[in-house]
């Protein structure tokens, strides 16, 4: 039988996994990448058990990244918005750029009579 602490680390892992997947539409990408990171975290720590992993403990991972697809959908929708959030940004700027004066705020400008 496996070390508990495996059994500890799947648990861990499946409950943050459904946690993203039962809140998806609502999380932030901050929240994407605590996720992205406390699923490493487990990942490494489960690397220790690799040799004592049971058909039960591949079974119960198959599962677990059986979910990523839908995940990583919603990963790439929040990264094109924020790109096309930037692109738009970047566009604004160029045009406020081309409005703003082009001369000094200090400079003097000197009228001669003819």
């Amino acid at each position: 039988m496996a070390d508990p602490n495996m059994q500890v680390l799947l648990e861990e892992l499946q409950h943050r996994t459904e946690a993203v997947l039962s809140n998806l539409m609502n999380l932030s990408e901050e929240e994407f990448e605590q996720f992205a990171d406390q699923r490493q975290r487990i990942v490494e720590q489960m690397q220790s058990f690799q040799p004592s992993i049971t058909e039960n403990n591949k079974q119960k991972i198959r599962d677990i990244l059986s979910h990523d697809s839908v995940i990583l959908q919603r990963m790439h929708v929040l990264k094109d918005e924020a790109g096309h959030w930037m692109e738009k940004r970047g566009a604004i700027r160029v045009q406020q750029h081309a409005y703003q004066q082009a001369y000094s705020v200090d400079s003097l400008f000197i009228d001669h009579r003819k």
